[in-house]
């Protein structure tokens, strides 16, 4: 009797690993991600945390869904292992609203991620998007750095084409946006 008590308590075990392995990530993971890579991209810079999450009204983690959070600048500089949770916001430190989508398929899936200045401190946007992309467990993540708006909260950031947004950006960066770019509308079609 008690080697069936083992046996079904150690089943049971097994059962609950296999199904926490292949639990679909939740908003939470997918932002705090983002957030990891966005950090990997600036190195020797400081660390950005989450300050805020606004949930979306409808998750269905098996197709596509908005993400939409703010992150605030912290007391400690981007290095290789180092957590932002460990660290202090800034008092006058710099905010970023950040907003993506993360897509997900069969074999892949695709987080892009575009985080701009708070506009409302200092009247004009400076952004960064990246893109994450992720085949069986093994991401490629590529920061656009130092793809700059100028404007006002007036004044719609909708209007600036593509081609400016990536005029600073070294041409092999740009180039894999433009294949990541190409291979998701693949994807969709």
């Amino acid at each position: 009797m008690a080697r069936l008590w083992k046996a079904s308590v150690l089943v049971v075990a097994l059962a609950l690993v296999a199904c926490e392995a292949q639990r679909p990530p939740t908003y939470e993971d997918i932002v705090e991600q983002a957030i990891e890579a966005y950090n990997n991209g600036r190195p020797g810079k400081p660390l950005f945390c989450l300050m805020d999450i606004t949930l979306p009204s409808d998750q269905n983690p098996t197709s596509n869904f908005p993400l939409k959070f703010r992150i605030g600048e912290t007391d400690c500089i981007s290095i290789p292992e180092r957590q932002p949770q460990n660290c202090n916001f800034l008092k006058n430190g710099e905010n970023r609203n950040c907003t993506g989508q993360f897509i997900r398929r069969r074999l892949s899936t695709s987080l892009t991620l575009s985080c701009d200045r708070d506009c409302s401190r200092e009247g004009k946007t400076t952004g960064t998007l990246g893109t994450i992309y992720c085949d069986g467990g093994d991401c490629l993540a590529s920061l656009l750095q130092g793809a700059q708006v100028n404007g006002f909260p007036d004044d719609p950031v909708a209007d600036v084409s593509e081609e400016d947004k990536l005029k600073d950006v070294p041409p092999k960066i740009r180039n894999l946006y433009e294949n990541a770019k190409y291979d998701i509308i693949n994807n969709i079609l």
